[in-house]
């Protein structure tokens, strides 16, 4: 009898399990989320919303980890098929071989914004990735993030450059944002005199490596280059 009521109550269990799943309102399907825009956060479109309509521009796949795929979505929405007023760009992760899909990272941007590609790194026991973009001027900004419990957590990326003050030849100074490359792990930095304009450095040019702890960006080597006269 016991037995039996056991046998029972995990048959409900898993049939609520899947009821669930199917019936969830909030779910996104795996299915089309690279051809057809997904209403989530800020992302409204269609009647009654700001904007009329949302197409995608660019859709492609970014890495795997795991056995969750990662698909970047880039969109175009405005009055139209046709216009742009906003753009937004979603990170969409799948687990294989189910039907649901999950925004890791959302965000919004002016139309003017363009998106490069993502970039996914290992570094020690880390997955790290960069997510570039420039503004209308062509100024590059990259946001960073670090894979944990899995979610892309951000990462803070300037915190390094302080440290690295310390190393660099008497009289110079960093006056420039120094974005990270995560593919060599390294980053370049122009140098300063006190004497120089802000548009033509004459200290020499610092080539760091770097290295990834806890949960920063950290100096491992520094060498520098004198100025070419």
């Amino acid at each position: 009898m016991i037995r039996l009521w056991m046998m029972l109550l995990l048959v409900a269990l898993l049939s609520f399990k899947a009821y669930a799943a199917d019936e969830n309102p909030n779910a996104i399907m795996f299915e089309g989320v690279q051809e057809h825009c997904v209403q989530l956060g800020e992302i409204k479109f269609g009647p009654g919303a700001h904007w009329n309509s949302c197409h995608i521009t660019r859709a492609r796949w970014v890495s795997t980890i795991n056995l969750i795929d990662m698909y970047q979505t880039q969109y175009c929405l405005g009055k139209d098929e046709q216009s742009c007023e906003q753009r937004a760009w979603v990170l969409f992760a799948n687990r294989a071989y189910t039907k649901e899909a999950k925004a890791l990272v959302v965000r919004m941007d002016p139309s003017t914004t363009v998106y490069k590609d993502p970039l996914v790194i290992v570094t020690g026991d880390n997955y790290l990735m960069s997510m570039p973009s420039y503004n209308a001027d062509g100024v590059e900004s990259i946001n960073y993030f670090m894979w944990h419990m899995g979610d892309w957590v951000p990462v803070e990326s300037q915190a390094w450059v302080h440290n690295l003050t310390a190393k660099l030849p008497k009289g110079t100074s960093i006056r420039q944002v120094v974005w990270p490359d995560l593919e060599s792990m390294s980053a370049e930095v122009n140098l300063f005199k006190s004497s120089d304009s802000d548009c033509c450095p004459t200290g020499g040019k610092a080539k760091v490596d770097l290295g990834f702890e806890g949960e920063n960006f950290s100096v491992k080597k520094v060498n520098v280059s004198s100025a070419t006269q």
